[in-house]
């Protein structure tokens, strides 16, 4: 990557503040008075060396506080709006090997109903398989939209404004030197709520065809037009390092959750940030996530575990979004 000159970093440092709650750092006046202590004593034993003690408590007291930067990051954090509501906060990563096997499940159904839908597609699915519809009995429809894959900012734009998805401006010169856009998609929706007449419909229909049939076909579909845009999808490369910027579409209401097992608050121009790490990926892999101002999109920045980026870097691709 590229060196930045001064100027650029001293306007890196004031676009970001690390922000924790004093509950959070223990100052530790008695690590502090030892550490007085041992330089002044020093001192006197070799005064002429009195200025190599200075530096080398100075550099003791920043590894200390370095060090409750990072105990205090491992705390529980919470971001509230204006009116103290709850709306961002992170929670420990729970694994549980029956979510994952029907999360698998569910997937490798979708690939086969991939197939038959062209980009720009989708269906609804009824899926004749009782272990499946064990784990989810109140939800026995789901959906799925074939993306149409954007190669440029400009055919990006165009699917954004037909599905009304969260716009993710174009980052060119905020991402770090080397990274250049990949390709960006719209996931959608159309799948209606369960209990809703439209969803008691076509779960019958589907349904009833699965009991006509006699052979092993497990999954019966019908194909439904994109009603609402579910997510926006950017993508960066460097060779075969990559940047992945996602918004979410949300309904206002529950606090949104950051899976971790640690983070840290960040701050930029008003807006409250967690950077956390992902403890499901087998390397290190860091996130950047907020909320919009009206709490309606959750926006997250992923970095490639093979080439970190550093604080400032997942600031400056997030003051990127986040424009005035």
């Amino acid at each position: 990557m590229r060196e930045r000159d001064e100027s650029d970093k001293d306007q890196m440092l004031r676009s970001m503040e690390i922000n924790s709650n004093p509950e959070d750092f223990d100052m530790s006046p008695s690590i502090m008075q030892k550490l007085r202590k041992i330089h002044q004593r020093n001192s006197r034993n070799h005064p002429v060396k009195r200025r190599r003690k200075v530096l080398i408590a100075s550099l003791s007291a920043l590894l200390v506080l370095s060090s409750m930067t990072v105990y205090a990051s491992t705390h529980w954090i919470q971001i509230k709006n204006k009116e103290g509501k709850i709306i961002l906060e992170t929670r420990p990563h729970q694994s549980s090997s029956r979510s994952e096997n029907y999360g698998n499940r569910l997937d490798e159904y979708k690939s086969e109903l991939k197939k038959n839908l062209k980009p720009g597609e989708s269906a609804i699915f009824y899926l004749k398989d009782e272990k499946m519809n064990e784990a989810d009995q109140y939800n026995l429809l789901h959906y799925y939209y074939e993306p149409v894959v954007s190669s440029t900012y400009d055919d990006l734009t165009k699917e954004i404004q037909r599905l009304k998805a969260p716009m993710i401006h174009n980052l060119d010169g905020f991402v770090p030197d080397g990274y250049i856009f990949e390709s960006g998609l719209v996931q959608a929706t159309s799948e209606p709520a369960p209990n809703t007449p439209e969803y008691e419909v076509i779960l019958k229909d589907l349904m009833d065809r699965a009991a006509e049939s006699d052979d092993d076909q497990a999954l019966f579909y019908k194909m439904v037009p994109p009603s609402k845009a579910a997510s926006t999808v950017v993508k960066y490369h460097k060779g075969d390092r990559q940047l992945k910027i996602i918004a979410f579409v949300r309904t206002p209401g529950s606090p949104a959750q950051v899976l971790t097992d640690s983070a840290e608050k960040l701050s930029l121009k008003g807006t409250e940030l967690i950077l956390s790490s992902d403890p499901a990926q087998k390397y290190l892999n860091r996130r950047l996530t907020w909320l919009n101002r009206d709490e309606t999109v959750l926006f997250t920045i992923t970095d490639d575990p093979k080439e970190p980026l550093t604080n400032n870097e997942f600031v400056k691709i997030a003051e990127g979004i986040i424009r005035d």
